[in-house]
């Protein structure tokens, strides 16, 4: 596993996901704030959505991220296994609500900038 910290960063204004650590120029920084700068234009803060790679891959081996919206089969106990989709994000009590998914069935189908209509 890798235990590289990654982020992705949505920017608000220009509608488009950054991944920074694939930016060969590196111009960009999170401050101790967890605040995200571009150092090419000088933006920053409110204008940035800071989402972490979790450290899990689908069943593609497509990294997932907070923000993902992913499918997969998810235990309801003696109810058995029911395909859900669900939005990532992070709790700081439990982690990502991945805890009753079978992890090898996730498949990251968007996120919810762009594709927030596969919630409803």
């Amino acid at each position: 596993m890798n235990n590289r910290l990654k982020f992705r960063v949505w920017d608000k204004l220009a509608e488009r996901m950054i991944y920074p650590h694939n930016d060969n120029q590196q111009h960009f920084i999170i401050d101790l704030n967890g605040c995200f700068h571009n150092l090419q234009n000088g933006s920053g803060g409110d204008d940035y959505v800071i989402q972490q790679f979790t450290g899990l891959t689908d069943k593609n081996g497509k990294e997932v991220y907070e923000g993902d919206i992913i499918r997969g089969m998810f235990d309801f106990g003696p109810a058995g296994f029911k395909e859900e989709i669900i939005p990532i994000n992070w709790d700081n009590e439990s982690g990502y609500q991945l805890e009753y998914c079978a992890i090898t069935t996730i498949e990251v189908i968007g996120n919810i900038f762009e594709n927030s209509e596969l919630l409803n």
